[in-house]
């Protein structure tokens, strides 16, 4: 077999020094599976150690915590991340020969990732390596097939209506798509939220940099919030003036499958003052979810259910405190896809969108369920291709990933009296898959198959 001569031929040349007081001695590891010629569990096991640190970081280091955070700033050395690269696609292919289609494409998440990182390196790699592992990625993608859905739902609930009135819910609003989804769907739906907390950074987005720290309280908050809005938004506002062919057809799909108005969306589109939403508006400047001023802040509101818009990981403390019961909607059907580009990895595993809304607990996408559900299979027929694959990703996190997420708040809503009847279920472990962002090339897959025409 080709991948284990590869093997063979780098082996002589390795050599390394054990780190000390290591939990996980990357290069040790790496040499004790390459030396064992039948692997078992216990490789297995490391090789999806291996493979969830690349699709996290995209390389390797020296060691690691028993936590699986990384011990030390010190990449592994090329020639080990080479053999690293050799062994996962030793593994990729015994998934892919065994069937397991959903383990096989997260092998090739990382060999990808990896990939990536070993191209500067010149002698890192062989080009027949390289060609060997472009050929086996091309093939793989071409005939991947989803598995079926276990619960075929196809439409959202209908949108109520009925005279406004108030939602025993407080919006933690993070300017964004996702957030401005979420209140014109209330909206829609005669709803008020009975609360919005609206977060604005401190610190400007990009630069980190504190905003407007010399101008007066009120005069800070309402440049530092025109600046984070612009920042937010800016993919957004963009995509509509120089893809407005992309921006058009992908609104007339979801408009039409996910039964959304027009004007439901020109709402979330037209960012309007909050107020407009709910009577009971408040400002927090904050640094991040994890200021201690919002932790303050929370644990003085009274017992309610508080949905997230966003803004990063919802810190531990928070979610501990007893009186509130975060709720998020995530764009996949937990247990089943949980993590991040999920709205694009449910398409490609699942053939589908789907979403889950559920209460937050410490941990990735974990929680008790409220409501899961898959949405249908879209497709975006276009005039004409888009060459740029980044502007494809940005436009499904500005118009396609939102309005997923919205339409199972409005499914959620209308199955729960809004929360007044909420009978929430534990995940189920078994079966569980945690995906990570994905490589460029299988996003390609998954675009050529929501788009037509797709250039690459």
């Amino acid at each position: 077999m080709m991948i284990d001569s590869f093997i063979e031929k780098r082996l002589p040349t390795l050599h390394c020094t054990p780190v000390k007081n290591a939990h996980f001695d990357t290069a040790l590891k790496l040499r004790a599976c390459t030396e064992q010629r039948d692997w078992v569990e216990e490789n297995f096991q490391l090789l999806d150690f291996i493979s969830k640190r690349i699709e996290i970081s995209r390389c390797l280091y020296d060691s690691y915590l028993a936590s699986g955070g990384r011990a030390t700033t010190q990449r592994l050395a090329p020639e080990w991340q080479a053999l690293a690269l050799l062994l996962l696609l030793k593994d990729f292919l015994r998934l892919q020969a065994s069937g397991d289609n959903i383990n096989a494409i997260k092998r090739l998440n990382a060999i990808l990732k990896l990939h990536d990182h070993l191209q500067p390196d010149k002698n890192a790699l062989e080009d027949e390596l390289k060609a060997f592992i472009a050929k086996a990625a091309d093939e793989f993608l071409r005939d991947f097939q989803p598995t079926e859905p276990d619960a075929n739902e196809s439409k959202s609930a209908e949108p109520d209506s009925h005279a406004t009135k108030t939602i025993p819910l407080t919006v933690l609003f993070w300017e964004g798509p996702i957030a401005r989804a979420y209140l014109a769907t209330l909206s829609s739906m005669g709803l008020q939220p009975e609360k919005i907390i609206q977060l604005i950074s401190k610190n400007d987005l990009s630069s980190k940099k504190p905003v407007g720290r010399f101008l007066p309280g009120i005069m800070r908050m309402a440049y530092a919030d025109s600046r984070q809005k612009s920042s937010i938004h800016y993919w957004s506002t963009t995509l509509q003036k120089t893809e407005t062919a992309l921006h058009g057809c992908m609104r007339t799909v979801i408009e039409r499958d996910f039964n959304i108005s027009k004007d439901v969306v020109d709402d979330a589109l037209e960012l309007k003052h909050l107020n407009s939403y709910s009577p009971n508006v408040e400002q927090l400047l904050v640094d991040g979810l994890a200021d201690e001023h919002l932790h303050r802040y929370l644990q003085k509101l009274p017992e309610t259910r508080i949905l997230f818009t966003g803004g990063g990981i919802v810190p531990k403390k928070l979610l501990e405190l007893d009186h509130l019961k975060f709720i998020h909607v995530h764009p996949g059907y937990l247990p089943e896809v949980r993590g991040a580009d999920c709205a694009l990895w449910s398409q490609l595993v699942k053939g589908c969108t789907s979403a889950t809304c559920f209460y937050m607990a410490p941990g990735i996408d974990d929680g008790d369920v409220i409501v899961s559900a898959y949405l249908p299979a879209l497709h975006f027929d276009l005039e004409k291709p888009v060459t740029d694959l980044k502007s494809l990703y940005r436009a499904t996190y500005a118009f396609f990933d939102p309005w997923i997420r919205a339409s199972v708040l409005r499914r959620t809503i209308a199955m729960t009296s809004g929360f007044a009847e909420v009978n929430a279920t534990e995940q189920i472990e078994e079966g569980s898959v945690t995906y990570h962002f994905m490589h460029e090339r299988i996003q390609q897959a998954v675009f050529s198959r929501l788009f037509s025409p797709f250039a690459r």
